[in-house]
């Protein structure tokens, strides 16, 4: 036990340091400085900080969430942004590298491999990368190129290495493989670059019926390169068949990624349902917007009820879940269109406007600790 906590706990402090740097990157790609140079510094009175007010959440407690030089108060968000990224590190370990027997717990560890390894370490990155995308788009509205685009990249890259690892697996089992139509719809690349594509036309699909609507994006373009990258991560990490594969059709295979990816926006739509519907629905109920009100409590009710019968596995069949999947699409865009059209209307609810893209990494953090 005592080795296994030793592990645990060189992660959990790796994970704190990796905060403290993405805290920088955070707060520099903000205000457009380099993330290298100058040193760290408070950015209240500019004062360079010592190495000792740059531990990770101990030096905010021991200064009392103030500057040592100018007593003005430091962001909460520091110790937070290093926390969450430790434990984002200890639990995606336990996730992936699967290093503890569920009947002996911590008394016993797990052979890890090296494939465990590189799927892990591949996770970790694009973790970081969220919480740069999240930090940024909370503080300033804004989604960096230099955050997301590697998001992309990096899910297509993962696809290309796996095709290559897999393509020479098979060649050294079995020979080599006829390249056909089976061939390449079953490779990895394809999934990756597909997702990535649906990703990105989904949200954009969504975003210009702001648009249509109230002459207005619904979300930024940033939200839509966002979907790209969750897209391109989950073609990557959910292609796990073989690259030669007997199955002839690209559809049944690219399936369950497209589930994931639509589970995952919707799952982002509720949680930012929830971080501000007590506020909206008051608002509603007081302007009396019954129309509105009643299209946002179906869509509640529904999804919630779409996410419990794919638990079930009662949409297996494919008839109920292209159905029940238009059902909701339909809900979600009515739904919109109300939200939007109330927006336009009533300009006091701008102050309700929440940044989508943090929701969206949310929604993806979880699916990824789930798949």
């Amino acid at each position: 036990m005592a080795l296994s906590l030793v592990i645990l706990g060189f992660i959990f402090v790796v994970g704190l340091c990796i905060g403290s740097f993405l805290n920088v990157v955070i707060l520099r790609t903000v205000s457009e400085e380099s993330i290298v140079f100058p040193a760290s510094k408070c950015p209240k009175c500019q004062n360079p900080l010592k190495w000792y007010h740059n531990i990770p959440v101990l030096s905010y407690l021991f200064l009392r969430g103030k500057c040592a030089f100018c007593k003005e108060h430091i962001s909460i968000q520091y110790p937070i942004v290093e926390l969450l990224t430790a434990l984002l590190f200890v639990g995606l370990f336990i996730r992936y590298c699967n290093p503890f027997d569920p009947l002996f717990g911590l008394s016993v560890m797990n052979p890890i491999s090296l494939a465990q390894v590189l799927i892990y370490l591949f996770v970790l990155v694009i973790t970081c990368l969220f919480i740069a995308i999240s930090g940024t788009d909370i503080l300033e509205n804004k989604v960096a190129d230099a955050h997301v685009v590697p998001v992309i990249v990096l899910g297509i890259l993962y696809s290309i290495v796996y095709s290559v690892v897999s393509f020479v697996a098979y060649t050294k089992a079995n020979g080599m493989p006829k390249f056909d139509w089976v061939f390449i719809s079953t490779c990895p690349i394809v999934y990756s670059l597909a997702a990535a594509i649906l990703g990105f036309l989904i949200m954009e699909a969504i975003s210009r019926l702001g648009l249509v609507t109230v002459g207005a994006r619904a979300f930024g373009e940033g939200d839509s390169y966002i979907a790209a990258g969750i897209g391109a991560v989950f073609g990557g990490l959910l292609a796990s068949m073989p690259l030669y594969t007997a199955t002839p059709l690209v559809v049944e295979n690219f399936f369950p990624i497209f589930q994931t990816l639509i589970a995952t926006l919707i799952l982002s739509g509720i949680i930012q349902i929830i971080i501000t519907l007590p506020i909206f629905l008051k608002k509603l109920i007081i302007n009396k917007n019954w129309v509105t009100l009643g299209a946002v409590s179906v869509f509640i009710i529904y999804t919630i009820g779409y996410l419990c019968a794919q638990q079930l596995n009662w949409l297996i069949n494919p008839v109920a879940y292209w159905s029940s999947t238009i059902v909701l699409l339909a809900l979600g865009i009515f739904t919109c269109r109300e939200l939007l059209c109330g927006l336009k209307e009533n300009k006091a609810a701008d102050a309700l406007y929440l940044p989508f893209g943090p929701a969206m990494i949310a929604a993806t953090l979880i699916v990824i600790f789930v798949i």
